[in-house]
């Protein structure tokens, strides 16, 4: 039944002419309202009793009204077919980035429940992936630990660390510019650059350390003992180098070096899991504030 209401719309589409959407209705519409004009056309010039030049008079009057008729025509459908534009376009920009749409859902119409229809699916759409991501514990664009896992897993090193089972430090990682990145290159190309730190930062802690993305652009490493090759400051160290000699590449070809800002507080018996993450928090933005790679809280 779908199928067979395409029509008219699969027949100008195999014959490749007009290519747009705007364009097939702009015919239908043009030879609609130039055909009863050809036919007057033509009996003015052939079957009535009016001259010549009068005939031609009048058609070029004829003409001339229509053609003024199209374009306003055309300008109207354009406008008019705004509301399928704005919901492809959301579709596509939730699919690059995960942004939803922002459509109206005042209007009662097809064209308004095209709108609105759109809204609602990716709205469900993507409460649904949430749950489900949430339910996995793995956050989908980076494929690290989520915010639900990273907590859990948290808890669990901090009962660890009361016991004295070993020295953990907690850092939180904010890239630098993050916003700037998205609006100078959108959405997706802020996606890359978030895959690219993590997996740079990934590959430069230890086995036994944990990294998780705690949400947006910011990621919670967790950090083991207290020797030289896990401190720290030389897994910061670490993780700024190779951002700086890996930069990102941008889905239209451009390479951008980024950073992160980094706060980190080590456990020292006295804060709870709060207390700590507030302490890490509190020295990611002493850093950003001071221009810093990293500062540890005290």
């Amino acid at each position: 039944m779908a199928q067979g209401a395409l029509g008219l719309y699969a027949l100008l589409s195999r014959s490749g002419f007009p290519k747009s959407y705007r364009g097939k209705i702009m015919l239908v519409a043009f030879l609609g309202t130039h055909a009863p004009l050809l036919v007057l056309a033509l009996y003015l010039l052939l079957g009535s009793s009016m001259g010549t030049g009068a005939a031609l008079r009048v058609f070029a009057i004829l003409l001339a009204a229509t053609l003024a008729g199209t374009v306003a025509t055309l300008l109207a459908i354009g406008s008019l077919l705004a509301p399928v534009r704005l919901a492809s376009a959301s579709l596509e920009a939730y699919l690059d980035s995960g942004e939803k749409p922002d459509l109206p859902v005042g209007f009662a119409d097809e064209a308004g429940g095209l709108m609105a229809g759109v809204r609602h699916t990716v709205e469900h759409l993507d409460s649904t992936v949430r749950s489900l991501e949430g339910l996995s514990g793995s956050d989908h664009l980076t494929g690290l630990p989520n915010r639900r896992a990273g907590e859990e897993r948290l808890a669990e090193d901090f009962a660890r660390a009361r016991r004295g089972g070993g020295m953990l430090t907690l850092a939180l990682a904010d890239v630098n510019g993050f916003k700037t990145i998205n609006d100078a290159h959108g959405h997706q190309a802020g996606d890359v650059c978030i895959r690219h730190v993590a997996q740079v930062m990934r590959h430069n802690v230890r086995e036994g350390d944990w990294l998780a993305r705690w949400g947006g652009d910011e990621f919670v490493l967790a950090l083991w003992d207290a020797s030289v090759f896990a401190s720290p400051e030389a897994v910061l160290g670490r993780i700024n180098n190779a951002l700086r000699k890996s930069p990102a590449r941008l889905p239209r070809g451009e390479e951008l070096v980024l950073s992160v800002s980094v706060g980190a507080r080590r456990y020292a018996g006295e804060d709870d899991v709060r207390e700590l993450l507030a302490k890490a928090d509190a020295a990611m933005y002493e850093a950003k504030r001071e221009g810093r790679a990293w500062v540890l809280a005290q």
